[in-house]
């Protein structure tokens, strides 16, 4: 439930400070009562984009900011634990936008946030209706988060919530080390390539040692001239090279 609305230098307002009643529902008034600026900056705080065009004229920044009094079984407390955001105090949640010429920044519990999830966590607080306004009852998103909360399931959202995280997180481990151990063995292959195309050269001692000091006057970064050389099965490795221990596949 919405228990404070403060607004200042948004459009023709220049500062606004309004506290609704327990069970307010809906806003009435007269054409030019300042609705349309109560309902934007409603939407705004819910995670609406915002542009330089809302700053009252003669000002360098506009600020919206709403508390909302949330049951336990909602679940905005999930997105914030889910994101990192502190914990609502007594069931408050606390949402302030700052809109400037330069940048835009959104808060929660006096937490910086992306756009995004500050709409997250909107789309669970109000459902705005109007003649032309998109009613969150047909989302399937919001359809479960109803049904969650009449069951009082959030203990059972929160830990399903939790165990997907952690299963994302061994998911990427693997995936890293998968990558990391075909990107090693790619190595190992090009590197054997290497040793048999100095082995079918049949270098003699004396040809490796010229082509040796040839790379050293004038070093190739990237090159793999002198770890082949190295990992040749012609009797030229120096012991203690890590590639020596590679199998070529010769005798």
């Amino acid at each position: 439930m919405l228990t404070l609305l403060k607004i200042k230098n948004l459009a023709l307002v220049d500062q606004l400070l309004w506290e609704p009643s327990s069970g307010f529902i809906c806003i009435t008034g007269e054409t030019g009562a300042g609705k349309s600026v109560i309902i934007g900056a409603i939407r705004l705080a819910l995670g609406e984009r915002a542009d330089k065009t809302l700053i009252r004229s003669g000002e360098q920044q506009c600020s919206v900011e709403a508390v909302f009094h949330l049951p336990e079984s909602s679940p905005v407390h999930a997105i914030l634990n889910e994101h990192g955001v502190p914990p609502c105090e007594d069931g408050n949640l606390i949402i302030k936008r700052l809109i400037s010429s330069t940048a835009n920044r959104q808060f929660l519990n006096d937490s910086p946030c992306t756009l995004n999830l500050l709409r997250e966590a909107g789309a669970c607080l109000v459902d705005m209706h109007g003649p032309s306004d998109h009613r969150s009852l047909v989302s399937q998103e919001r359809q479960l988060s109803l049904l969650d909360a009449f069951g009082e399931h959030a203990p059972l959202v929160h830990a399903y919530s939790d165990a997907w995280r952690q299963w994302q997180d061994a998911r990427r481990a693997y995936d890293d080390l998968e990558h990391a151990e075909a990107a090693t063995a790619r190595e190992i292959e090009l590197l054997r390539h290497q040793v048999d195309e100095i082995d079918s050269a049949a270098f003699t001692p004396e040809e490796v040692l010229t082509l040796e000091e040839r790379s050293q006057r004038h070093p190739a970064p990237g090159t793999g001239l002198q770890n082949a050389f190295h990992a040749g099965g012609n009797g030229y490795a120096r012991p203690g090279d890590p590639i020596e221990g590679i199998d070529t596949g010769g005798p």
